[in-house]
């Protein structure tokens, strides 16, 4: 590529090119290296509200090629659809392949970085030749099209040459994919996007550069949070999911949940927590009366049962009630309380306490349900066997409730006596049983990637009370953070294309990474937790690598830069993505990234 200020002239020019019909002149013919054999170009045009149009080509020079495409475009019947005058409303991508190899369809993976064959979207492409016609799936349509595995990539092939007819099912559209006789290989691009009267170069569809000062991370954090207060409902409750590539609100995981809309009351109070996080951040009243309204709504869903003869109640939606749901729960309402002495919800509260002591066993195992309607007829368990505790096993939900009782027992004013021992007692039964105990008697469900960020940070709170500064706990949390740091990917394991690798983690070294939020919520709290020990050395370790992992996480934000492939560009605007080119967004990658980012600012 030449200078940025000649890319920007060229931008100009395509612009003017389009608006008017004009051909680009000849001495554009050397900006890029350009291969008459193989150098296949594509122009799109976005504009919210409208579908995109584009057009390939690959003629004997750039610039013929250029006029070429400029002139199908504007040949189209949507063109006059898009302001192309207009900087700031019509956005242009551009992309030329510069490079092409071969590639084995039934040897693809996603999972092997030494593959020859590997996928990775957002950076490989492929081209394709089927019944004498060849296409092409350029690189950033990995993002642009929300592509991330290969079976998403050949059902999505499968449609555009056809084969799609010949069966409903996407696993024969794959099969029949891989198996009949198209002839394919990889390609690479570069590819760049206007912004009003900038240039940006893209990476993995995403464009650069991707910035993550303190600043920057107080902005997105706030915005994130914003978008959650902005899309919240009239009953409380939160937007559970939205897929800015389709411009829905059906949940992919549930299609059928249409009538109500899926929901999930784990994530509606950690969306809870997360507005308590901007009020504690801004001190802005609007996340504070926002997250009353949707404590409203959790307390709608309480069930009421007795505990030692005193009130419990625990939440019931979607005909279950879980320990994590409490404990969330729990959490979200102690975060308000702390927030604002408001003890208006106290009765409610302190039954969700008596709740998760009930569901705590002699052995300190917790309980992971309380009802569920596939065991006991959808009537409460009460000391499950063995075998009905391990189906119903969760890594999360003892955390999370412990995590609830940790901030009733240092926070709340005025706890009985009684219950606040019977809160002690049961809760250091409950921590050994997990560091010392669950490891043991669950070892078959273990992973390499550890995945209890919340009893991290339950831990966190614990050790601060007389007596639970316990080895064993702390060194729960330290050992799972070095364990998922060394799960992490890292500029000397990264190759040169996964770059945007960096700070994310992985089960087996070669999975497409995970840019996990909710992971970095416990490392946060590792950090917090080694400055609470006055271990400078250690919170320096942890620091270093969440930045990381910041960096990272910051390419899953919808900025106004990267928006441009969805028709609600709006919608989808400051919210956080699960994947990097996957588009899906939903309460809990909002949840989960605004949070850490808000622990880590207050550490910057």
């Amino acid at each position: 590529m030449k200078n940025h200020a000649l890319l920007q002239d060229f931008f100009s020019h395509l612009r003017d090119s389009l608006g008017c019909g004009a051909p680009l002149p000849s001495s554009y013919n050397t900006l890029f290296e350009y291969d008459a054999g193989f150098t296949q170009i594509y122009l799109t045009l976005y504009q919210e509200d409208n579908k995109p149009i584009r057009w390939g080509s690959k003629k004997e020079t750039f610039t013929e090629t250029l006029n070429r495409i400029i002139k199908k475009l504007r040949e189209n019947k949507s063109f006059l659809n898009f302001q192309i005058n207009d900087v700031s409303t019509c956005r242009i991508l551009f992309e030329i392949v510069t490079k092409e190899y071969p590639c084995n369809i039934r040897n693809m993976t996603t999972m092997r970085m030494d593959s020859k064959d590997r996928f990775e979207p957002g950076v490989n492409g492929l081209k394709y030749k089927y019944k004498g016609i060849t296409r092409f799936f350029m690189p950033t349509e990995g993002y642009t099209k929300s592509i991330m595995s290969i079976n998403q990539l050949l059902n999505y092939l499968s449609k555009q040459c056809g084969i799609s007819k010949k069966t409903d099912r996407i696993s024969e559209r794959v099969h029949l994919m891989r198996r009949e006789k198209i002839e394919y290989t990889f390609i690479e691009s570069q590819a760049y996007i206007s912004f009003n009267e900038k240039v940006l170069k893209l990476e993995r569809g995403y464009p650069l550069p991707i910035e993550c000062s303190k600043d920057i991370i107080y902005d997105k954090t706030i915005k994130s949070i914003d978008w959650l207060l902005d899309n919240m409902k009239s009953d409380g409750s939160f937007l559970y999911y939205y897929d800015p590539y389709l411009d829905t609100v059906t949940d992919d995981m549930h299609p059928n949940m249409t009538d109500p809309l899926y929901n999930n009351i784990l994530r509606h109070s950690g969306g809870t927590i997360t507005l308590l996080r901007g009020y504690e951040l801004t001190k802005n009243k609007k996340y504070l009366n926002k997250a009353k309204e949707s404590i409203d709504f959790f307390i709608s869903t309480l069930k009421p049962h007795t505990y030692n003869e005193k009130f419990a109640c625990c939440p019931f939606f979607n005909k279950k009630s879980k320990l994590g749901g409490a404990g969330i729960g729990l959490a979200a309402m102690m975060r308000y309380y702390m927030n604002t002495s408001d003890t208006s919800y106290k009765k409610e509260t302190e039954g969700l306490v008596r709740h998760i002591l009930s569901r705590i066993d002699k052995d300190g195992e917790m309980i992971g349900y309380y009802i569920h309607p596939s065991f006991n007829d959808a009537k409460p368990l009460i000391d499950p066997p063995d075998e009905i505790k391990k189906q119903l096993f969760s890594f999360y939900y003892p955390g999370e409730a412990l995590l609830g009782l940790a901030l009733f027992y240092l926070h709340m004013q005025d706890i009985d006596l009684d219950l606040k021992e019977d809160i002690r007692i049961k809760a250091e039964l409950a921590l050994d049983f997990l560091v010392d105990v669950r490891p043991v008697k669950y070892k078959d469900l273990f992973d390499s990637l550890p995945a209890d960020a919340w009893l991290m940070q339950a831990i966190e709170e614990w050790v601060k009370v007389d007596g639970l500064q316990k080895h064993s706990y702390i060194d729960f949390v330290f050992n799972d953070t070095n364990s998922m740091f060394e799960h992490m990917y890292k500029d000397e394991n990264t190759l040169q294309t996964n770059k945007d690798y960096i700070g994310g983690f992985f089960y087996e070294y070669g999975d497409h990474v995970y840019h996990d939020a909710s992971r970095c919520e416990g490392i946060v709290s590792a950090c917090y937790l080694a400055q609470y020990l006055k271990d400078e050395e250690k919170a320096t370790w942890i620091m270093r690598h969440m930045l990381l992992s910041a960096r990272g996480l910051m390419k899953t934000f919808n900025s106004e830069e990267s928006v441009y492939p969805h028709a609600k560009q709006k919608k989808a605007l400051h919210c956080f993505r699960f994947k990097l080119t996957r588009q899906w967004v939903r309460v809990d990658s909002v949840q989960h990234a605004a949070c850490f980012f808000s622990r880590l600012y207050k550490l910057m």
